[in-house]
């Protein structure tokens, strides 16, 4: 009889001692020689706050309940809460989940799988705003943690382990040097009580409030009088007002990805996963570019298999450029791997892969056949590079084999402009330029003749091995080319090259990049120089050098056109392997008055095409005229030469409508021309031309034309008269404020009235 009863005894003070001790469904003996019983956790009912209090609320459904966490860290708006909806049954743990996916600012740390569900480690809230949610492990920051669907997870209790990355945000976690317990009130409950049950088991009521309060030091502290409610987070982001950084991402754990600067500075991190539920592209994407509002990603393989994270999208993806949105995703592009991709018009792309140029349906989102002579040679000896498309033609780098030269009208290989190319690109002025070793070699746009200049030190080796874009790039604002130098096909210089096309003069000294004291020095990854289209600022990414864990340094440098660094940005610890910046495409091209709308001739009449047009974020240049239509070609005969000339030739008596499309980088204007030919009679040629250039002008605004300038006024958009004088037919503007004018020009043959932007 006393044995019986020494054994119900033990068992009787192992049961209260183990429900005094028992954590988120964790017997905890450990924590009575702290002296923390649950008798000691004492709540204070915090009437102050109500449902209708909450401003976020995240899911949907006819029930409600409330989650509220309390840090206990000194910091203001200690006591969050959040407000959760739903149908049919669920836990705290599914409302945890729901809020930390939902909610970009609040993140947890969890051990799930456990035998008593998932234990919460840590809670944190972006208090800052400054996006860097994350966690380092002990004492080692080298890899640091970042939350997917705003959770961290781990495989052990090790919670104490854990802090934050930005000391400015609410965290805390702990298992033994503090931690989380566990209060509950449901609907028909007066007080909250302590909850010796974990989030897993815990079974949601409609008006059930759920708090989580932070023990520091394994002290109790009561539950706060007031609740701050959180405010509603809002994912709308401008993708017009900043810039993109393409990444290749990290090979063998995440396929690529996409960030977004905005004009702010901040950083917005996976764009397209976040507008997607989390798909995002192939495995290293080295390739993005905008085309008539579609965003085209191009990777080299289809998915990552170490991706468990996100859902892959092959090596194709298309977005809408200011949404994120996905339109269409490819995981075959013909049999090869991703490259490049260039729009052609309306209705086409080109997409270049390892094994060559393959045409894209725009229209209907369809992948084509190869465009014939582009194939040929292995993968990493016959790859396709950038492609450019001019007002005329496409220039398609292949590797080994040149530049091929493709006629869009027909689909075909008109020249191949042989040499150990690296890349191709167009400048303000409409030239072509590629880029060998040490040379930079001129291409006419028309005949496809070449001219060589030698660059006098450096060298551009590019990078075929392990193929990307290349740093050779032009300005939209001047008429120069940029890149960087190069130590070796792997390894970036750190200088930064302008070449000047007006006095073919190389500046080998332009800019140097920052952070080259010390053991480990900032070096360029993939691309890494892009010139933004509207202000000229130059977009330089950069990492740091030593491999490895070294590659989780990254930084956006802006220069602007002097060559002065005036922006640096530190992006989160993580392996992004930046391929690329990229520019939002937004204004439209311009049509000036010099395209007359009206043209009463009785022979034929040539109008150039090439000064009538202008694109504030685009090359000029590159604009695709074309003649969409012509009402009667009984009447007058149109066509566009291969000078870009509009040849209207009458035929009969009459008059006639032909409509003019011009295309800059896929955003297509059209203009009208009523043509009245009854009057017949003459042979000789007629022709209109009168220009201004550039346009937008930052320093000096020329006026071309054949016939005697007699007179020219500038007005503002107020119609104020802007003091001017003409000098050689040309005008200094470059002490107008930034904006739009009115330029008035009279000739002795007629007048003419135009418009230009100052920037």
């Amino acid at each position: 009889m006393k044995k019986n009863y020494l054994i119900i005894l033990m068992l009787f003070f192992a049961f209260v001692t183990n429900a005094q001790t028992t954590v988120q469904g964790v017997p905890r003996n450990d924590l009575k020689l702290k002296a923390v019983t649950q008798k000691q956790l004492k709540a204070q009912t915090a009437n102050a706050t109500t449902f209708d209090d909450i401003q976020y609320w995240v899911g949907t459904g006819a029930n409600q309940a409330a989650f509220v966490v309390q840090w206990n860290d000194n910091k203001t708006s200690d006591a969050l809460v959040w407000g959760f909806k739903w149908d049919g049954t669920a836990t705290g743990e599914d409302m945890i989940k729901a809020i930390a996916k939902a909610d970009p600012r609040f993140f947890t740390l969890l051990y799930q799988g456990t035998q008593f569900g998932s234990a919460i480690g840590g809670f944190g809230f972006d208090l800052d705003g400054a996006g860097t949610n994350g966690l380092y492990k002990g004492i080692d920051k080298t890899f640091p943690f970042y939350p997917f669907d705003g959770i961290i997870n781990t495989s052990a209790y090790d919670f104490d382990s854990y802090t934050v990355i930005d000391t400015n945000d609410h965290w805390q976690s702990g298992w033994t040097t503090g931690y989380w317990s566990y209060w509950v009130k449901d609907p028909t409950d007066s007080d909250f009580g302590y909850s010796g049950l974990g989030a897993s088991s815990r079974e949601l009521q409609n008006g059930s409030w759920d708090v989580w309060n932070f023990n520091p030091e394994m002290q109790p502290v009561d539950l706060a009088t007031t609740f701050t409610p959180v405010t509603p987070y809002s994912k709308t982001i401008d993708f017009t007002k900043g810039y993109f950084m393409v990444n290749e991402d990290w090979f063998g754990h995440v396929n690529g990805s996409v960030n977004f600067i905005d004009a702010n500075g901040n950083v917005h991190y996976r764009v397209y996963s976040e507008a997607n539920d989390n798909h995002t592209f192939g495995a290293t994407t080295p390739y993005g570019t905008i085309y008539g509002d579609k965003f085209y990603f191009v990777s080299k393989q289809e998915k990552d298999g170490g991706d468990t994270q996100y859902i892959p999208g092959g090596r194709l993806v298309v977005a809408d450029a200011k949404t994120m949105k996905k339109i269409a995703s490819f995981e075959t592009i013909g049999g090869g791997d991703g490259r490049s991709f260039v729009g052609i018009d309306e209705k086409t792309g080109y997409i270049g892969a390892s094994n060559g140029v393959y045409l894209f349906d725009i229209e209907n989102m369809k992948v084509g056949s190869q465009i014939p002579t582009t194939g040929g040679g292995s993968q990493y000896a016959g790859q396709i590079g950038n492609m450019i498309r001019t007002s005329q033609y496409v220039f398609a780098v292949k590797q080994s084999a040149g530049i091929l030269v493709i006629d869009p009208k027909t689909n075909t290989v008109i020249k191949t402009i042989s040499g150990a190319f690296h890349s191709v690109t167009q400048a303000k002025d409409g030239s072509i330029w590629g880029i060998q070793e040490q040379k930079l070699i001129n291409i006419n746009p028309l005949t496809f003749d070449t001219t060589v200049y030698a660059i006098p030190t450096t060298k551009y080796l590019g990078s075929w091995g392990a193929w990307n874009a290349g740093s050779f790039t032009y300005s939209n604002t001047e008429n120069a080319l940029y890149w960087n130098n190069n130590v070796s096909s792997f390894v970036a210089g750190t200088k930064i090259i302008r070449f000047d096309i007006a006095t073919k003069t190389f500046n080998e000294n332009f800019a140097t990049l920052p952070g080259q004291t010390g053991t480990y020095k900032q070096i360029l990854y993939g691309a890494g120089l892009r010139i933004d289209p509207v202000s000229g600022n130059l977009i330089v990414n950069t990492t740091e050098s030593g491999f490895s864990f070294h590659y989780q340094k990254n930084w956006i440098h802006t220069y602007d056109t002097t060559g002065k660094l005036i922006d640096t940005k530190v992006l989160n610890d993580y392996y992004w392997f930046p391929a690329m910046a990229v520019f939002p495409d937004n204004a439209a091209p311009v049509v000036n008055s010099i395209l007359p709308s009206q043209v009463s001739t009785g022979s034929p009449t040539i109008i150039d095409l090439k000064t009538v047009v202008s694109d504030e974020d685009n090359l000029s240049a590159a604009i695709v005229k074309t003649i969409k239509s012509n009402s009667d070609a009984n009447i007058v005969s149109a066509e566009i030469n291969a000078n870009e000339e509009l040849i209207l030739t009458p035929k009969n008596g009459g008059t006639a409508t032909v409509v003019i499309s011009f295309n800059s980088n896929g955003k297509i204007v059209e203009k009208s021309i009523s043509v009245d030919t009854s009057v017949l009679g003459r042979d000789e040629f007629t022709k209109v031309q009168l220009s201004i250039y550039p346009n937008p002008v930052s320093d000096y605004l020329n006026i071309n034309t054949e016939d005697e300038i007699k007179n020219v006024v500038i007005y503002d958009v107020t119609g104020r008269t802007i003091n001017t004088q003409l000098n050689n037919s040309q005008i200094d503007v470059s002490n107008f404020a930034k904006g739009f004018y009115i330029i008035n020009i009279v000739t002795d043959k007629a007048t003419y009235t135009q418009k230009f932007i100052k920037n």
